[in-house]
């Protein structure tokens, strides 16, 4: 009976297609049929439906949501479990039901991009959906709903970018818990998805001053602020610093540079009644991004990292509330610094009002550095450039 059913919509479908006249009762019916055929028990049927309905669809605005639902159903089928448990070639079946349904959605969405911002966001909700299932296919799943996402962005960039970004900035506030953990894993798939499968793609298209790159550039410099320091680390390094804007010295890098400095201020405060020394802990992983996108992307000037240290690291009150482990490393951090502004001189004159600074503060700076040992190399080196700073600045 199956078979039957099977063949006889096959050879609906085949008529349908040779028909020439597009919006026809025939092709009608024939969709029509399609769309049941997707609830249907039978997965060929399914797979036919799939593989068909985007060919039809465009040709009937009055049957295109209820197509566009059924496409829909069919990428997220589901066999009875002990269906699954007693037959793995049904689980096959099943997959491979729901495979061509992600497929379908790219051809729907290239006959008619009205439907590109929709469907993004449903691939979108699919691919979370598939992470969380934990099927044996999961991995290959995962790879196919990431290729359709990844066709929709060469569609339309911008609209498509749009949908992934916003799930990038977290709600300001009135989301309870269960929500909140939703939206972190959301956001954590889709970074994961923009600096990984997609990244090459997002590059093509977020060409500097395109209406691509601005939106992206504005969606992760909002995040940044309400984001904690891993996923911070994911977007400064294997997004922002891989666009075009970010390649060398832009305003854009400062803006950058003051974003993370600034979260770097509440891990700076220390209860001043408190017998227990201060830590850099979660200062440290910002400092030394902050000194990546100087010292290694060179997209932002090396002063304004000194000065950030002159005006918030090397005063002798601060360093003494930090542990020795802790002071010798804003130490030897300066020093890098340091060194990078002279062999890369960018304004001689704030230059030297800084080192003018660190000279002042080199009394309790060298003692620190004198009471470590000066065999090892960077504080043997931090050592060198703090006294060649103190003689440059006496001349």
């Amino acid at each position: 009976m199956e078979m039957n059913e099977d063949r006889e919509v096959k050879e609906l479908v085949r008529r349908a297609a040779s028909n020439p006249d597009k919006s026809g009762i025939q092709r009608r019916e024939a969709l029509k049929k399609l769309i049941v055929s997707s609830h249907s028990g039978s997965p060929a049927l399914k797979i036919l439906a799939a593989g068909n309905i985007p060919s039809l669809f465009n040709d009937f605005p009055e049957l295109e949501e209820e197509a566009i639902n059924a496409i829909y159903d069919l990428c997220e089928d589901q066999s009875p479990q002990v269906a699954y448990i007693l037959h793995i070639s049904k689980l096959l079946t099943t997959f491979q039901v729901r495979i061509k349904g992600y497929a379908a959605i790219s051809r729907i969405s290239d006959a008619q991009n009205k439907w590109i911002k929709r469907n993004a966001d449903v691939l979108l909700q699919l691919l979370q959906s598939v992470h969380s299932a934990g099927q044996i296919d999961e991995p290959d799943e995962v790879l196919v709903v990431k290729k359709a996402l990844t066709e929709h962005l060469d569609m339309d960039p911008k609209v498509t970018l749009g949908v992934l970004c916003d799930q990038i900035v977290p709600p300001d506030e009135g989301v309870d818990e269960e929500e909140k953990q939703i939206r972190d894993r959301l956001r954590e798939l889709v970074l994961s998805f923009l600096s990984g499968e997609a990244k090459r793609t997002v590059i093509r298209h977020a060409v500097a001053g395109s209406p691509s790159e601005e939106l992206l550039l504005s969606s992760l410099l909002t995040a940044i602020p309400k984001l904690n320091f891993n996923t911070v680390n994911v977007i400064v390094k294997d997004l922002l610093l891989s666009l075009p804007s970010y390649h060398k010295y832009s305003p854009r890098g400062q803006v950058l540079l003051g974003m993370l400095l600034e979260k770097i201020k509440p891990c700076l405060d220390h209860d001043p009644h408190s017998r227990k020394p201060a830590e850099l802990t979660t200062a440290r992983p910002y400092l030394q991004l902050a000194g990546f996108i100087v010292l290694e992307s060179k997209t932002a000037f090396s002063c304004d990292l000194l000065q950030y240290y002159c005006n918030s690291l090397i005063g002798k009150i601060f360093l003494q509330k930090l542990e020795v482990d802790d002071r010798l490393w804003v130490i030897h951090n300066l020093a890098d610094v340091l060194a990078f502004c002279k062999e890369n001189p960018e304004n001689d004159e704030r230059f030297m009002l800084l080192k003018s600074r660190i000279v002042e503060a080199c009394p309790f700076l060298l003692e620190t550095l004198l009471f470590t040992n000066l065999s090892q190399t960077r504080s043997a080196n931090a050592c060198q450039w703090l006294l060649d700073t103190c003689i440059a600045v006496s001349r």
